[in-house]
């Protein structure tokens, strides 16, 4: 739980106010003094397109429909206009903004207090996990701004310690998560309890038929605002598949792990507990390593969070909804070493790295069992591609791996060359084009060899009827809150 208080300014003598022709700005956009001064404090000297996009909208009391990923800066988008509409002087709770994680309500409370700092706006974090005691108490004391989980606001609603009566302003943030998590219904219930007044932002990194469904039920002639989601966070994306023999996948991990290159990683797994056996292995390794994921303790989450922040993590295992949101300032590297259950996810992953314009590195460990459900991602890459004007060709196809030398009966064990590597490197390259297959660091090759003729990495030969499969794409998450 966490309240954090933006101090009034105590009035001081000053010097003649500043001529009405000299207003403050963000970028293009006028705001008031104490903003402006918080938008100084923050570093937040431009705004960014979805910024550019909603403010000036929501400023006009519209609802907003917004398609953005994280790392858009779509918090201070909804952010600024919505501590613009609170009145200080009044009592009760008169915003609401709905996430799908803890994490996620203590990052967007953070930011909201941040920017209200100098404004005397009250923001309170609620979640689950910890007790309601203190929410309560806080709650009675007097709070502007609420961000919370629905799971935990429906709580304090029931208890009677949170009264959405007085809501000017309700945020859907995440949307598509919280749908992903089951939280639909109890979206609908908050809202309902919310003047029919209120004005409704809601943003999504996608637009499937249930948000768009519940944004004709609760909104009010949505405005749409729309970035790019692909573009806007993998452009300076480096994309690389390694195909890897089954069981080698932790080899191959640990390799790169030992590169100097590699400073901070964030390793995506499927479920809870193949989460928790992955960063049992790599620290018996010797690995410095962080895990996150729904059935992880209040309190284990926020010591990770506080030992990456801090530079004491090498890698971070997570989850897909655990790590939805996070902002890691200096990873380098995210690793898909699980492949996701759909492939939007695919994009939402590797948005984890190559933020702000920085650079980074994506790399999807596929496995023979995994090739169904790659060559679904690269489907849905090159569909992107072509539906983007402007940008020129589709993915290439990523070359198959071919059986094992020396195997015997289609299943023996297979004779290992000293120098092999477990696995061949597919790159694709910023704009997310698939190319044929690289060497990876220190393999040796001729003198002009050509990678495309280079002998592809061992694996089992498999009957393609009788092939080990995994779940379709698009199966159900691996957690719920």
């Amino acid at each position: 739980m966490t309240l954090t208080t933006a101090p009034t300014r105590t009035p001081t003598p000053a010097p003649a106010p500043a001529p009405s022709s000299a207003p403050l700005f963000f970028g293009d956009l006028p705001v008031g003094p104490s903003l402006a001064r918080a938008l100084a404090a923050m570093g937040y000297a431009t705004p960014t397109p979805i910024q550019e996009q909603a403010i000036p909208v929501l400023r006009e009391r519209r609802d907003v429909l917004g398609q953005a990923q994280t790392g858009t800066g779509k918090t201070a988008g909804f952010g600024i206009p919505l501590l613009e509409a609170i009145d200080t002087r009044a009592r009760g709770v008169q915003a609401i903004v709905l996430l799908p994680t803890r994490e996620l309500c203590l990052q967007v409370a953070d930011e909201l207090a941040r920017l209200g700092q100098y404004t005397g706006v009250r923001v309170l974090a609620v979640y689950g996990g910890v007790g309601l005691g203190r929410q309560i108490d806080t709650l009675a004391r007097g709070v502007h701004v609420v961000a919370g989980t629905p799971g935990r606001v429906e709580d304090l609603m029931a208890r009677g310690a949170l009264d959405l009566r007085n809501v000017r302003v309700a945020v859907l943030d995440e949307a598509d998560r919280m749908l992903d998590v089951g939280f639909l219904p109890a979206m609908e219930r908050i809202l309902g309890r919310t003047p029919p007044t209120r004005q409704t932002a809601l943003f999504s990194a996608t637009m499937p038929e249930e948000i768009r469904g519940l944004a004709h039920r609760q909104m009010r002639d949505p405005v749409t605002v729309a970035i790019e989601p692909e573009r806007a966070t993998v452009d300076e994306i480096e994309q690389r598949i390694e195909r890897v023999p089954d069981g080698d996948k932790l080899l191959a991990l640990r390799r790169h792990l030992d590169s100097p290159g590699t400073r901070l990683a964030l390793v995506f797994r499927r479920t809870t507990h193949k989460a928790d056996k992955l960063a049992r292995d790599l620290e018996r390794g010797g690995y410095r390593v962080g895990v996150l994921h729904g059935r992880r303790s209040q309190g284990q989450r926020e010591r990770v969070l506080a030992q990456l922040k801090a530079g004491q993590l090498q890698a971070l295992v997570a989850t897909d909804i655990a790590a939805r949101g996070l902002d890691i300032p200096g990873l380098t590297h995210v690793f898909n070493y699980d492949l996701p259950d759909t492939p939007e996810t695919y994009v939402h992953r590797i948005g984890r790295t190559g933020r702000a314009g920085a650079s980074g590195i994506a790399i999807t460990l596929v496995a023979p069992e995994d090739e169904d459900d790659m060559r679904e991602i690269e489907r849905f890459l090159a569909r992107k591609r072509q539906g983007m004007p402007g940008t020129p060709g589709t993915p290439a196809e990523a070359t198959r791996p071919a059986a094992r030398q020396g195997q015997r009966g289609g299943r023996g064990r297979a004779e290992k060359a000293p120098q092999q590597a477990a696995q061949t490197n597919g790159q694709m390259s910023p704009d997310r084009r698939f190319s044929r297959p690289r060497p990876a660091e220190g393999d040796a090759r001729p003198a002009g060899a050509s990678p495309a003729t280079s002998p592809p990495p061992s694996s089992p030969a498999r009957n393609r009827n009788n092939r080990r499969r995994r779940p379709s794409m698009g199966g159900r998450p691996d957690e719920r809150r």
